[in-house]
């Protein structure tokens, strides 16, 4: 009976996750969250409490500003590269299916109107470091979001894979309005899918990624206003990251039905 003490192991040294390691028993279902209570959050955890960073947050809550949703208004940030953003997530281990329905809205209602204001779902490798000592070249995740890229007004899915700290990304044409999103994960590989309305999935896109541990943050990210950020701190993420922006001009409000977890069907 050596593989669950092989496992433990495996989470514990950040190992790569392996056909051994990735057999986790456990109905992960019981951390789904249908947001019907403001007493969920509490079972969440940002990132940027976890590492000691500047929020980045206009405002979150559950069950109160929407009732049934979370909601949330990033202030001017960006997930790319070494730049942060916020991320509100739970720890998974081993493989998963995990899918959401939200809107990424502009703060008046309608199409976000600046540039590279989406949200979605993101799964990344914990750090274990703090804003102390942290260190370029450590930034490891992948996500599928929905919203503006770089023409305001015209409604994308981005998918995104980060690989110490360098990012890669495309666009594909979304839709206006709520919309689901899926990330499910098969040992080191990943399958991004959207859909809307009433739609069929649509494969997006699929990262190999064996860097990735046995444990993974998963949630959900959101981000606005790039051009403010870039205008202001230039190539400079580091910065950024440590002070953050209060005077941008953020434009998304993100109302997140829900968010469920699942193993993958047995193929």
């Amino acid at each position: 009976m050596i593989r669950p003490l092989v496992f433990v192991l495996a989470i514990l040294a950040g190992a790569p996750l392996t056909a051994t390691a990735r057999q986790v028993p456990g109905d992960i279902a019981t951390i789904s969250d249908e947001f019907e209570s403001a007493a969920s959050l509490a079972g969440w955890r940002w990132h940027h409490e976890a590492e000691g960073w500047p929020a980045m947050v206009r405002r979150a809550d559950v069950a109160t500003t929407a009732a049934g949703h979370l909601y949330l208004e990033p202030a001017t940030s960006g997930w790319y590269a070494e730049w942060h953003a916020p991320f509100l997530y739970k720890e998974v281990a081993g493989d998963f299916d995990v899918t959401t329905r939200l809107e990424a809205a502009g703060l008046a209602g309608g199409v976000p109107r600046r540039t590279w204001s989406l949200a979605g779902l993101m799964v990344r490798v914990p750090r274990g470091v703090t804003r102390a000592d942290w260190a370029q070249g450590g930034e490891n995740w992948l996500f599928v979001t929905t919203g503006v890229a770089q023409e305001p007004g015209v409604p994308v899915f981005e998918t995104k894979t980060t690989v110490n700290s360098q990012s890669r990304l495309q666009l594909h044409p979304a839709c206006a309005g709520p919309v689901q999103l899926r990330i499910t994960r098969i040992g080191s590989r990943f399958t991004l899918r959207g859909q809307c309305g009433a739609g069929e999935w649509r494969d997006l896109a699929s990262f190999d990624r064996p860097d990735m541990p046995a444990l993974v943050q998963v949630g959900i990210a959101a981000y606005t206003d790039w051009d403010t950020m870039q205008a202001r701190y230039g190539d400079d993420a580091a910065a950024f990251n440590a002070k953050g922006i209060a005077d941008g001009a953020p434009d998304l409000a993100v109302r997140v039905d829900w968010v469920r977890f699942a193993r993958p069907a047995p193929h």
